[in-house]
């Protein structure tokens, strides 16, 4: 990866922290998930996941899935598939 991607996606994670830490997370039914707590990159592979905390139960969703922010974050309506692949307890 080069040193130029690396630093974009540090300072794309450092505007997302900015605009998601603490707001609740919601699908468009109104469903709502939890209160995003971290920003999580894995910069290997160019990724930035939000970590969303529900009662103590942790999970990370990628930042891709986001449809809107405005006082609250809204996802798109298929995340059930992504939630599946990324429930992580870390």
């Amino acid at each position: 990866m080069s040193i130029l991607r690396m630093l974009k996606t540090l300072i794309t994670v450092k505007g997302l922290e900015v605009l998601l830490l603490g707001k609740e997370v919601n699908m468009p039914g109104g469903v709502n998930l939890g209160v995003v707590v971290d920003i999580r990159k894995e910069l290997s592979r160019d990724k930035i996941w939000m970590v969303i905390s529900n009662q103590g139960r942790e999970s990370r969703i990628p930042i891709e899935q986001i449809v809107s922010v405005t006082n609250k974050v809204v996802l798109f309506d298929d995340l059930s598939a992504s939630l599946a692949v990324s429930k992580n307890p870390t």
